[in-house]
């Protein structure tokens, strides 16, 4: 559709009337209001101050104006990214579009009275600070796409990646997904509670908006301008089309059925039959006037219709037919999305713009049916999200003003298919599982309600270009864990009989969680303040200086009162005080969390056009930023401390005490868990967090070159990146001396002759207790001091929060760019991305728990497990004759980096007692091969014109995803690392990745 966006939250900018501030359009693109409006600026020669420079929107019709100074300089900013008219009496048109973040000069030359637009019809900015990248409408449109996701595309940046097979999740630095921020229409969508970075993107397998309603967006890898605020890393930001003064509109549909499908190379090897597959896409949009020149409306709509294959069960054990029936079978995991998105267009005044817009999302996943599991057992992310925001901007001559607000209602949870308890069917009296059946045993949700009011001001003042924003957000976020919540119920195996009955059959036990809920909300305030100069003393050099503060009133759950029998238990363990730890860091009060004020973050970008036309551009940025810790890490202690999963054995002949006598009223949950409590004092695992809990934050520094070779745009950047105060909840059980784990030494007779350390990196889930001899009699600590590790009256894992992680990233950028738009025959985009990232946290990115060790810097520095060494991205657009279009995306990268695991069963070293392995969970280790992934992507496209009515369109598309079919391998700590040595490889491949294709048809008008 041939629409632009009306973004809803404009940059910060100012009409200016001198020479020296239509040339100081360089500064740092900033990501809230207005990091989504575009500049245009140039010179008239000849003309006289005061001439009016008009320019028009060729989609809505709208016109802004500027004025011509003495100098014959004209600036006007605050434009909407669109196509534009650009008009001065006595001289022809001429058109230019204008991208988002993207100043644009067009010059009126008196001696030729020609126009002259510097860069072409489209061009990066080029004397920003940032490390800037523009997705345009053609590279959406054109470029190859298996999933309808706009994410993908920012792999066109330098430095970032995007998760492979399921979930779009955008990665940079060396630091998780969780540190990118994503603005749409100006408004964050980050998660707030979970990982991810963006709202459903965590385990969900849908996308965050519908891609056809997107006009376009931009990627800053880093450094960026103090409007900025939690972004750690990298920084997208999108924006929407508009309705324009003509009614158009577009409808597609895309398919994949499973003979478009290559069956994946170990699935084939293994002789699997190749399950069934499906899949449509499908969607449209429609804009237009509703008063013309005053009230416009944009609708669009997306959705997704998918079989996808699941597991395939394969229970060998004899068990009655009519689950046989049920569990042996392929389970489809199917994915159904609807995406609707709606905006009025207001055209107040010549000055004043209101837009109004709306956005609902619901997407429903079939998952987690098991290969010993019934249909009920499964599970479905279910992702609802509402948004709806009210934008109002304002231009006057030396003003622009940004009014935003925003109201954001949010859920993601994973309810299980079937209700009630877990039914287990097991081999004897044993608590295992042969058969899964009646309902999943964990579930998970988060929601937000988040209201959101901002305010950005520019003034223009000489050569500068001051800018003032404040913001401020209440949110009430929400986690429910549910594990054993309602009950598991253990059956004995009859065998191969004809029919097993779960109602009327006696269970043998259960588990039951004794927690006495599973949900817990909290309210939190955040505010941010930002100032910043924007300063061009001349048309060579640009400063732009800006300090941001933030706030937060309730990071890490500050409400929450410590169990006085764990701060009873913590005070008295003696495992804490051999290692100098203070209890009472980590003992809340409820009133003894301190909140951070200290979140200032001064933010300098320097560039120099050393002749003044953009032609050649040197630059350098340097920043703080600060992120925020997630909502699920501060009520992990809350839930953890609260939960407490026993198995409970019925009485029988065999078993006689410890259990319960049933009966089928214990078939009740809550009569259950009420019977059961008796039977378990003290608590399970304990969690805390320290009371004052560091905000992450990283120091991002850059400098480098941009170069014009004609059409073409070069540029080299040199990137590092120092982030701090990386959080985990660490394992933190210790012996009565100090000591993590311990070697055991004894007799012939099985008495203990003494111990020894075993080290702190080991992956130990429950630390051993006291020592006995062969003959049962308790071992003096004479002979062993390493005993009782277990936090006295708990039975489970004892962590602790701390945020001692860091890392460090240095990276090299290659860019060679030639701009493909709607009216470029062809263009390319050439990425190369050499980059070191390292970590002295051992452990996944995403991961809470520092489960490995007891000492988050254990292993040392090294590389980050899951980023790869270098990257290398090329895609191309070729507009061929009759009306076809051909483009290709290739990806190259070294693989990802990833860990080892030595156990005694794969030749690793012996473990001490009660621990299982070493698990080196960072990126020590990367495949065995220098190209560790390759794909290539390619796109035929074939428009035809209709007969009836101008503008009316028919395009037919086939798509090919790993032309090639090359085996892209996963490379995991516990597969391609595990082992001494460790193997390099794993038979196991990157989901979604084998060779597809995909036939699309679109109509537009």
């Amino acid at each position: 559709m041939d629409h632009s966006n009306h973004s809803i939250r404009r940059r910060l900018a100012v009409t200016g009337s001198t020479a020296a501030l239509a040339l100081a359009l360089l500064a740092a693109q900033p990501v809230y209001a207005q990091s989504d409006a575009a500049v245009l600026q140039g010179r008239v020669d000849g003309a006289q101050a005061g001439a009016v420079v008009v320019v028009t929107d060729i989609h809505t019709g709208q016109q802004r104006t500027g004025k011509v100074d003495e100098q014959g300089n004209y600036v006007i900013i605050g434009l909407r990214p669109s196509t534009y008219r650009v008009e001065v009496e006595g001289r022809d048109p001429m058109e230019t579009t204008l991208l988002i973040g993207q100043t644009s000069v067009v010059d009126f030359t008196d001696a030729s009275r020609e126009i002259v637009v510097r860069g072409g019809r489209i061009v990066q900015e080029v004397r920003t600070q940032s490390v800037v990248t523009n997705v345009t409408p053609a590279q959406i449109e054109h470029l190859p796409q298996n999933k309808r996701n706009f994410l993908a595309f920012a792999e066109l940046a330098p430095g970032l990646s995007v998760s492979r097979g399921g979930n779009a999740q955008i990665q940079a630095g060396s630091v998780a997904s969780s540190n990118v921020n994503v603005f749409l229409d100006g408004v964050s969508i980050k998660n707030p509670i979970n990982h991810g970075g963006v709202l459903g993107q965590n385990f969900g397998l849908g996308n965050p908006f519908p891609q056809i309603a997107i006009q376009e967006y931009k990627v800053e890898t880093q450094n960026f301008g103090a409007e900025t605020g939690q972004a750690g890393s990298a920084v997208l930001t999108a924006i929407t089309k508009t309705g324009g003064d003509e009614f158009h509109g577009s409808a597609f549909i895309q398919f994949q059925p499973k003979g478009f499908i290559t069956q994946p190379f170990f699935d084939k090897q293994r002789g699997f039959e190749k399950p069934d597959y499906n899949r449509k896409q499908f969607g449209g949009e429609l804009g237009g006037p509703i008063i013309p020149g005053k009230l416009n409306f944009y609708v669009a709509m997306e959705g997704t219709d998918q079989n996808l294959p699941g597991a395939t069960g394969n229970v060998t054990t004899p068990i009655p037919q009519n689950l046989a029936s049920e569990v042996n079978v392929t389970h489809n995991n199917d994915f159904k999305q609807q995406l609707y998105f709606g905006k009025l267009t207001f055209y107040a005044s010549g000055e004043d713009t209101i837009n109004l817009s709306g956005f609902i999302r619901s997407e429903n996943n079939l998952s987690d049916i098991d290969g010993n599991a019934t249909p009920s057992h499964g599970r479905t992310i279910r992702t609802n999200e509402d948004r709806y925001q009210l934008n109002w901007t304002h231009a006057g001559d030396d003003i622009y003003n940004v009014l935003n607000i925003s109201y954001l209602k949010a859920t993601q949870s994973t309810p299980s298919v079937g209700t009630g308890p877990e039914l287990i069917l097991a081999q004897g009296t044993s608590f295992d599982a042969i058969v899964r059946a009646g309902a999943h045993f964990f579930e998970q949700g988060d929601r937000t309600r988040a209201l959101t009011f901002r305010d950005d001001l520019t003034l223009a003042r000489g050569d500068h270009r001051i800018k003032l924003g404040a913001q401020v957000a209440f949110l009430d976020l929400t986690r429910n864990v549910s594990d054993h919540f309602n009950g598991s119920f253990f059956f004995t195996n009859p065998g191969a009989v004809a029919s097993f009955d779960f109602e009327t059959a006696t269970p043998f036990g259960a588990q039951i969680n004794l927690q006495p809920s599973d949900e817990l909300s909290s309210s939190d305030t955040q505010i941010g303040l930002y100032a910043q100069d924007e300063w061009a003393p001349d048309e060579h050099w640009t400063v732009n200086l800006g300090l941001r503060w933030d706030f937060e009133s309730n990071a890490n759950n500050n409400n929450y009162v410590t169990p006085q029998a764990v701060a009873d238990a913590l005070r008295n363990y003696p495992g804490w005080a051999a290692n100098g730890i203070d209890p009472e860091d980590f003992i809340s009060t409820g009133d003894n969390r301190g909140r951070e004020w200290g979140a200032f973050q001064p933010r300098l970008g320097i560039s120099y056009d050393v002749h003044g036309d953009r032609d050649l551009v040197f630059f350098a940025g340097a920043g703080r930023y600060y992120d925020r810790n997630l909502f699920i890490e501060g009520v992990i202690e809350t839930l953890t401390n609260e939960n407490k999963t026993v198995t409970v054995p019925f009485c029988s002949a065999t078993v006689t005490t410890g259990c319960l006598d049933y009966s089928s009223a214990l078939r009740d949950t809550d009569a259950l868990r009420a019977a059961a409590a008796p039977l378990f004092p003290g608590g399970g695992s304990v969690f805390v967090l320290n009371n004052k809990t560091s905000l992450p934050y990283s120091d991002q520094f850059n400098i480098g070159v941009r170069k014009r070779f004609g059409d073409i745009q070069a540029s080299l950047t040199l990137s590092h990146i120092e982030s701090d105060n990386i959080f985990q909840f660490v394992r933190s059980n210790f012996f009565e001396n100090g000591w993590f784990s311990r070697f055991v030494t004894r007799d012939a007779n099985g008495n203990v002759t003494g111990c020894t350390d075993g080290g702190r990196n080991w992956i130990q889930d429950f630390s051993p207790g006291g020592l006995s001899n062969g003959d049962g009699s308790p071992v003096p600590v004479s002979v062993c001091a390493a005993q009782n590790a277990q936090l006295a009256g708990f039975s489970g894992k004892l962590d602790r929060g701390v945020s001692d992680g860091k890392a460090r990233f240095t990276g090299l950028y290659f860019e060679l760019e030639k701009p493909f738009t709607d009216v470029s025959e062809w263009g390319f985009r050439s990425v190369l991305t050499i980059q070191r990232a390292t970590s002295n946290v051992a452990m996944e990115l995403n991961g809470d728990e520092f489960f490995n060790g007891a000492d988050q810097t254990g292993f040392g520095w090294q590389k980050v497990n899951g980023i790869e060494d270098w990257r290398y991205v090329l895609t191309g657009n070729w507009r061929a004759p009759w009306d076809i279009d051909l483009s290709g995306f290739l990806t190259l990268t070294s693989g990802p980096r990833f860990g080892t695991l030595q156990a005694p069963w794969n030749g690793g070293p012996a473990a001490p007692d009660g621990a299982c392995c070493v698990g080196n969970l960072g990126g020590p280790l990367s495949p065995k091969r220098f190209i560790g992934y390759k794909r290539f992507d390619l796109r035929v496209a074939k428009t035809f014109k209709m007969p009836y009515g101008e503008g009316h369109e028919l395009t037919v598309d086939f798509q090919a995803f790993n032309v090639f079919n090359w085996l892209n391998r996963n490379y995991s700590s516990w597969g391609a690392g595990g082992g001494v040595p460790p193997p390099l490889v794993e038979d196991s491949q990157v989901g979604n990745d084998a060779r597809s294709f995909q036939a699309g048809i679109k109509y537009r008008f």
